[in-house]
C-alpha cells in the first residue's frame, strides 16, 4: 500500500481565488463614486458576472445540451440577475416562472404550462398597471 497523494495543479484562472478576487477589484473600482454612478457599476457588475454564469452553464460540458441549460434552475437564477440588474422594476419570481414553463413545455406538462402562463400573466399585469389612486375626501366629509 502506497502512503503518497498525487496533487494536479490546476491553471491559475480556473481557482476561484482568482475569481474571487477579480471580481472584489472591479467591485473597488466603485467603492468612492457618487451614489449614482456606484449604483450604475455595482448593476453592470452584477449583469456582467450573471450572464457570465449563464454562458460557463451552458459550456460546461463538452457538448451544449440546449434542453438540459434550458431546464435548469441555475440558468434562469443568472439570467433573472442579468435582467434585473439591468431593470431592476422586473420582479424577481418571473424567471423561476419562465424557467417552469420552459420545463413544462418541454416536457409535455400542460397543466403545469398553464399554471405558469397564468403566474407569468399576473406578474405582467401588476407589472405595467397603473396604480390606481382613491382621491382624499374634502375637510368635514365623512369617509
Amino acid at each position: 500500500m502506497s502512503n503518497t497523494v498525487t496533487v494536479t495543479a490546476s491553471p491559475w484562472y480556473a481557482s476561484s481565488g482568482f475569481w474571487n478576487g477579480v471580481i472584489l477589484a472591479a467591485s473597488g473600482l466603485v467603492v468612492g463614486f457618487p451614489t449614482e454612478a456606484g449604483n450604475d457599476g455595482v448593476a453592470a457588475l452584477f449583469a456582467l458576472f450573471a450572464s457570465g454564469n449563464a454562458i460557463r452553464e451552458a459550456l460546461r460540458g463538452k457538448t451544449v445540451d440546449l434542453k438540459a441549460w434550458i431546464t435548469n434552475k441555475n440558468t434562469w437564477n443568472y439570467i433573472g440577475a442579468t435582467i434585473i440588474a439591468i431593470f431592476p422594476m422586473i420582479p424577481a419570481d418571473l424567471f423561476a416562472r419562465l424557467g417552469d414553463l420552459a420545463t413544462a413545455a418541454i416536457g409535455g406538462n400542460w397543466q403545469g404550462i398553464l399554471t405558469a402562463l397564468f403566474s407569468i400573466g399576473t406578474m405582467l399585469y401588476f407589472l405595467f398597471k397603473k396604480p390606481t389612486t382613491t382621491p382624499e375626501p374634502a375637510p368635514g366629509t365623512a369617509r
